[in-house]
């Protein structure tokens, strides 16, 4: 909030009192060189070019306690709207003498802000700003100064009027004003360009101002009637005189101009009352895009989400067909562990087969032979039966029966060597003579199968691992997607009441708003229709004032008629 401080001064014999406006409490060669600068601005304007520099030599500060003028010797002295009259080093051209201070206004080279936007204040407006009651005189007694921003009327709004922010500190005018400071009120009002006297077209733009709508020809009248002495402008002893005779019209115009001081008092009130609601709206879109980004970061944060839940879903789906992948691996490797392990047991099964058709065709080769050694043994006996028979034919009988016994034994042995070959074919036949290598070469397709199998369960093993990393990756991906959503909703919530919060206290403004619109309306209706009826009373004070006039004029006629008819004549004699 800016710190505020009065400062006034004499410049070319006239009592001056600025509003500054500092951005915090300044110290006292702060405030002497803005003052400096102020106040030759203010010399530069007035006499553009011969002017001299403006100089401070003391700062005297209104003191609450005492109520009375102090010098200004630190910087705690200089509180929020506190009186500050600074005096020049004394010369020629400057002079300080006791004097009426008038109300504070902004400097005249600077702009006042109003509803509008920047403005320069009116002649008239910022005359009456300047002129308004007395704060005090220097030198005089000092009344009680407030320590903050006077009182206003409850804020109201009014169309919106360029006026000195300096109005918005004015002590307004007593409704128990006495006689002479209605009068003294009225005059400086009417008196535009503050030069002590009013003119005629002041006059007429203070009766328009404050809705008299006097006829030209009427305003005229009144001027001629005030202007006695006739030099083309109203002094202050004549103005008492013309208010003497028409205390209805000054009546009207001090309560006017009074309420022309608090409605303009309750506008710029209202104006800077008015000036929170952008700050207001600002903050509620300020809220609103907060709420609005958090909404849009916590909708980001829950499609990511989202997407590492499915993430999540499909890779955990693809770890469970790479373990059930890898399960169906693990079976057929012990399936082909099985099968090698069954085509092992065959093999052995068919050497050991083999090793016993061996040893049997070994041993009919044995039976073989010991039939072919009898047989040939027999053929040998035989042989030597037949010598013997051709030797001894004497022992035929004997011979025969001996020939055919060894015949019946020769035939058995020929049937036994013919079973024993029987045998030793059918051994043969029966023998596996490829069975060792085809299962030598299944066993062998069992080993490249393992060894195919145990490299593609490895392959498994090292997707599954892959599978179980990415689904650890997706899992902390999403605890941390869960933690990032918790805590945008966390964020997301007080920027939600914030901007509830922004547009309740919007709503509450507006609707102040509304009410002080309301009062000051009501308030200014009220006065226009005071204003007309009080209208008919001025007229009719003017009216009357002229029969008046005019019956004294004719009055006076009549005086002088009398007079003159019974005033003795003088007889002249010859």
């Amino acid at each position: 909030m800016p710190h505020i401080i009065f400062v006034a001064t004499d410049i070319f014999g006239q009592k001056l009192n600025y509003e500054l406006e500092f951005p915090a409490q300044p110290s006292v060669m702060e405030l002497l060189n803005h003052v400096e600068s102020v106040f030759s601005a203010e010399q530069s304007m007035r006499k553009p070019g011969g002017a001299p520099p403006y100089k401070v030599s003391k700062l005297n500060v209104v003191d609450e306690a005492t109520e009375g003028w102090v010098e200004v010797v630190n910087q705690s002295q200089l509180k929020k709207y506190c009186q500050v009259y600074a005096f020049q080093p004394h010369s020629t051209q400057a002079t300080e003498s006791q004097g009426h201070i008038p109300t504070p206004i902004r400097p005249r080279h600077l702009q006042v802000a109003t509803g509008g936007g920047m403005h320069s204040a009116s002649p008239i407006m910022a005359a009456a700003g300047s002129r308004g009651p007395s704060v005090q005189s220097y030198g005089q007694a000092v009344p009680v100064i407030q320590s903050g921003p006077p009182a206003h009327l409850p804020p109201v709004v009014v169309p919106p009027v360029a006026v000195s922010s300096g109005l918005a500190q004015v002590k307004l005018l007593p409704a128990d004003a006495s006689h002479d400071e209605k009068v003294r009120a009225a005059f400086e009002g009417l008196d535009a360009n503050a030069n002590q006297v009013i003119e005629a077209e002041e006059l007429k733009r203070g009766f328009q101002m404050f809705g008299i709508d006097f006829s030209h020809a009427t305003t005229e009248d009144l001027f001629r009637k005030a202007d006695i002495d006739r030099d083309g402008v109203i002094n202050f002893a004549e103005w008492q005189r013309f208010c003497e005779l028409y205390p209805t019209l000054l009546d009207s115009l001090y309560y006017r101009l009074k309420s022309h001081w608090e409605i303009t008092a309750a506008t710029m009130d209202l104006e800077q009352f008015a000036s929170h609601r952008a700050a207001l709206e600002e903050a509620e879109r300020n809220s609103k895009n907060e709420y609005d980004r958090t909404q849009i970061e916590a909708d980001e944060a829950e499609r990511r989400l989202l997407d590492l839940e499915r993430a999540a879903s499909d890779t955990s789906a693809k770890q469970r067909a790479a373990e059930e992948n890898a399960r169906e691996s693990m079976r057929d490797v012990e399936r082909s562990q099985q099968n090698r392990q069954a085509r092992e047991r065959a093999l052995a099964a068919e050497k050991e087969r083999e090793r016993q058709a061996h040893l049997a065709s070994q041993h009919s080769a044995r039976d073989l032979d010991t039939a072919q050694r009898k047989l040939a043994t027999t053929q040998s006996n035989m042989a030597e039966v037949e010598a013997l028979e051709r030797r001894l034919q004497g022992q035929l009988a004997e011979a025969l029966r001996e020939i055919q016994r060894l015949k019946a034994v020769s035939d058995q042995n020929a049937a036994d060597v013919a079973a024993a070959s029987d045998r030793h074919n059918r051994v043969l036949s029966e023998m596996p003579t490829r069975a060792v290598e085809e299962c030598t070469a299944a066993l062998a397709q069992a080993e490249q199968d393992c060894v195919v199998v145990e490299n593609r369960q490895r392959e498994l093993d090292s997707v599954a691992q892959a599978h179980a990393a990415a689904v650890a990756d997706v899992m902390r991906a999403q605890e941390e997607g869960i933690r990032q959503a918790s805590a945008l909703r966390d964020r997301q919530e007080p920027a939600r009441n914030r901007w509830a919060e922004s547009q309740l206290q919007l709503e509450n403004f507006n609707r102040q708003l509304a009410e002080r619109e309301d009062v000051v309306n009501k308030e200014i209706n009220e006065k226009r229709l005071m204003y007309s009826q009080e209208k008919a009373l001025v007229e009719q004070e003017v009216k009357l004032r002229e029969q008046r006039e005019s019956l004294e004029e004719k009055e006076g006629a009549l005086r002088s008629a009398h007079s003159t008819f019974f005033q003795p004549q003088k007889v002249i004699y010859h």
